[in-house]
């Protein structure tokens, strides 16, 4: 198995502000349950974490078709 060693697009802002996203809304959604907020806040900042995270793997698969 060979390992591949990631481009320098893979440091992109967008990636990095996609990683910041689900940072920022993972800790806002803990803090969210914690402090017992309604469950809209729970469910907006849960759904913000889950978009973040697909456009991450979007990203990924797209990257890894075009390296093979």
């Amino acid at each position: 198995m060979t390992t591949t060693h990631p481009n320098a697009s893979d440091t992109s802002a967008t990636h990095t502000a996609l990683w910041s996203v689900v940072a920022v809304s993972g800790v806002a959604n803990l803090v969210a349950s914690v402090a017992q907020a309604p469950l809209v806040v729970n469910l907006a900042t849960g759904l913000v974490t889950l978009a973040a995270l697909t456009a991450l793997g979007a990203r990924h698969l797209r990257a890894r078709r075009t390296r093979v």
